[in-house]
């Protein structure tokens, strides 16, 4: 497995933002490619999980590193990745139930816990069905198109002189900039949230973050490490946090519509049934310890010393 998360190659503070953005691109296609073979064989989920990582951050730097492509190619391309993406869900979801199915089972009393058996079952079913959806994506002609496209862009030369508003600029300028933007914007909407507040709120909250700690990782090597790493780590603990929760809201919706299913489709008995509903109410209950813990969670990572040190880092020229 090759992951995409490596901090890039040192950088240069005065060099061309066009110039270091293409290189990150580059390296996350790499990444998407290395992971191809993997997610054929379906040897192991962490290959499709690191190629969606790869997919997400060249959509976050197509949307988050602005002005320095065109508009309508970064529009084109973030859509074309998307749908790859999008793609990728089904299966994904269900590596998640099956890597957490020993964790389902232990959560039962032991007397629920063979009952639990026929829905292992069933997502292996499932999961069959979808690497070999998946595996005809992978070999359509929209997936070679997009591929062969995408290349053809990040090889092609970059002009000496840029069209667009931000593609001269020094690259930790733009850093800077694009950084303190998306700090103050998850401080704002972290805040804004309620005890009450629905699960899609902390979910658009996650999505800012990821955004946050993509675009701190594009650049690591601009700012103090010992600093950048302090604030890395802190996201990725209020990541942890919020994809914790949202796990959780996902495989309840998801165990709930395959208990339909398999009564549907007669797959379970009633004891079958009982048993997803236990693991459902188990679920339940860890996803509302991980909401009621979130504001503590929240107020850590962007303590004063913490929102100091942002200021300080991306700010202070500003």
């Amino acid at each position: 497995m090759t992951k995409s998360s490596a901090p890039d190659p040192s950088l240069d503070p005065t060099q061309r933002t066009d110039v270091v953005a293409k290189g990150i691109l580059k390296r996350q296609f790499d990444t998407l490619l290395a992971n191809l073979d993997g997610v054929r064989a379906n040897r192991d989920p962490e290959f499709l999980h690191d190629l969606r990582v790869a997919t997400r951050r060249t959509r976050s730097a197509l949307t988050q590193i602005k002005g320095v492509f065109p508009d309508d190619l970064a529009k084109l391309y973030q859509s074309r990745f998307a749908w790859l993406q999008q793609v990728t869900n089904p299966l994904r979801d269900l590596d998640v139930h099956l890597l957490h199915f020993d964790g389902y089972e232990q959560s039962l009393p032991a007397s629920l816990r063979p009952s639990l058996e026929p829905l292992r079952a069933y997502l292996l079913t499932l999961q069959e069905d979808e690497h070999g959806r998946l595996l005809a994506v992978i070999d359509s002609d929209a997936f070679a198109r997009l591929v062969q496209d995408w290349q053809a862009f990040l090889d092609a030369p970059i002009p000496e002189v840029s069209g667009t508003a931000n593609g001269l600029r020094p690259v930790k300028e733009l850093a800077d900039e694009r950084i303190w933007r998306l700090v103050k914007r998850v401080r704002r909407n972290g805040r804004a949230l309620q005890s009450d507040s629905p699960p899609e709120d902390l979910h658009e909250l996650r999505k800012s973050c990821k955004k946050l700690r993509y675009l701190m990782e594009f650049f690591q090597t601009l700012y103090p490490d010992h600093d950048i790493r302090r604030l890395i780590d802190l996201l990725k603990t209020l990541l942890d946090h919020l994809g914790g929760f949202q796990d959780l809201v996902v495989q309840v919706g998801h165990l709930s519509e395959l208990a339909q299913r398999m009564r549907d489709e007669d797959c379970a008995e009633t004891k079958t049934l009982l048993a997803m509903g236990a693991l459902i109410g188990h679920l339940l209950v860890r996803q509302q310890v991980l909401r009621d813990d979130f504001a503590a969670v929240f107020a850590d990572s962007f303590d004063k010393d913490h929102r100091l040190l942002c200021r300080e880092l991306f700010a202070s020229r500003r």
